[in-house]
């Protein structure tokens, strides 16, 4: 892998070089005006509810009809009003276990999904409509990290250690420590995204180690490992992240300093632990890359615009009825509840914002939105926000990474 990079990274500065640009004499192909102006969705029960409305006002114009003598009209507005609520009540039927179900498709790869053999694929799906020199630009980045990670991990003088935990409401917890710092009190509990496991913490891991911590890598719930019949979308997680807390404490003892820090999901996880009353002393400091302020909104964005990758469609009824579905499940719950821009107005530690300016699953209106609740341990001048151009969701590390290791290591050596 190592001879792979390097021989990626020349190719691809010499081709950043020759094409190098500017946005300043490029007109803009990102159109992210429109996608960071603020749209606020309001959750509505009823809204579950509208195919159920529907058939019924179809099949009374059907038996109307029928009244009237056109039986054959009767029938087309019958079919019409059950077939389409039907089908809509199937598909999302069908798509809840895939989409809300345990995630255990993340693959393999010794170096995670970003800086694994895929990466390239993933950078470039997380940050579309950048320039060819800026997208270039975060490959080689890409590259030459998975180089340095790789060399770091055959170097270690610790193993990889596979730990467990239990959560409150008995979920199986599974994560993955390293504990390349014996002599420092410094543990980062580190969560990823959505649809990903422990290894996605590998693109991050290196960096904190030189800063002095031991690492712990955990698999959210219902992902990797970990048990849990749903993602938890950050409400069930923040829970887990009190346990894992706890566990670090159990470990490394009552002198323990911890930093939380996540990404995407990941990071609405930690920054609602931050608000949870019993989450450990120890914890000093928190660093939340690309998180959502807000879940359902998020969800309502994600499924409208397709930024995602999957189709573009009407958000409505279809994720209300998904909540609906997913609310009515055994050992499920309502994901109106994730909202982490209610638990960072409690937090019981400083929290550094980062966000990447051209992110179209996370618009920055939601980064400003955390911003303005911060309270608690993150007010003041307990929580800063960094905004990094040209990085789309959770990119911002390749976009520019001298300045995004540089205000992490700011923030940490101030608090942590």
């Amino acid at each position: 892998m190592a001879a792979d990079g390097k021989g990626s990274k020349g190719s691809r500065l010499f081709s950043y070089l020759g094409k190098r640009k500017t946005r300043e004499s490029t007109p803009t192909p990102h159109l992210m005006e429109e996608l960071n102006a603020p749209k606020r969705d309001v959750p509505l029960w009823s809204r579950a509810f509208a195919p159920l409305g529907f058939v019924l006002v179809m099949v009374a114009m059907g038996v109307g009809c029928f009244y009237l003598g056109s039986p054959a009209v009767g029938v087309l507005f019958c079919l019409f009003g059950i077939l389409p609520a039907v089908a809509v009540v199937a598909l999302v039927a069908r798509a809840l276990p895939g989409v809300f179900g345990p995630q255990r498709r993340a693959g393999e790869e010794e170096l995670g999904p970003y800086l694994g053999g895929g990466g390239d694929k993933r950078v470039r799906e997380m940050s579309p409509g950048l320039f060819e020199q800026e997208r270039e630009k975060i490959e080689w980045n890409r590259a030459e990290e998975a180089d340095r990670t790789w060399r770091w991990l055959q170097a270690l003088p610790c193993g990889v250690e596979r730990v467990e935990t239990t959560s409150d409401d008995g979920t199986r917890l599974v994560g993955r420590a390293i504990a390349c710092r014996p002599d420092s009190e410094r543990w980062l509990v580190f969560a990823h995204g959505y649809a990903d496991n422990w290894r996605a913490g590998l693109t991050y891991a290196r960096r904190y180690a030189e800063m002095g911590f031991n690492l712990l890598l955990v698999d959210l719930r219902a992902h990797g490992e970990s048990g849990g019949a749903w993602v938890g979308a950050g409400w069930l997680d923040r829970r887990d992240v009190v346990a894992w807390c706890r566990w670090v404490v159990s470990r490394a003892g009552e002198g323990a300093r911890v930093t939380l820090a996540g990404i995407s999901m990941g990071a609405a996880s930690v920054l609602m632990a931050c608000g949870e009353e019993d989450l450990p002393g120890q914890v000093r400091a928190c660093v939340a890359d690309s998180a959502y302020d807000d879940f359902w909104n998020t969800a309502v964005g994600v499924v409208s615009s397709g930024s995602l990758g999957t189709p573009p469609m009407p958000a409505h009824p279809v994720i209300d009825l998904a909540r609906l579905s997913l609310r009515l499940r055994r050992g499920g719950y309502d994901v109106v509840s994730a909202r982490p821009v209610d638990a960072i107005a409690r937090s019981a530690a400083p929290v550094l914002l980062v966000q990447g300016e051209d992110d179209k699953v996370v618009p920055t209106y939601m980064t400003d939105a955390l911003a303005a609740a911060a309270g608690g341990a993150a007010a003041g001048e307990g929580h800063e926000v960094v905004k990094i151009p040209s990085a789309g969701h959770c990119c911002a590390v390749f976009a520019d990474p001298e300045r995004y290791w540089e205000a992490v290591g700011a923030f940490l050596g101030r608090w942590a």
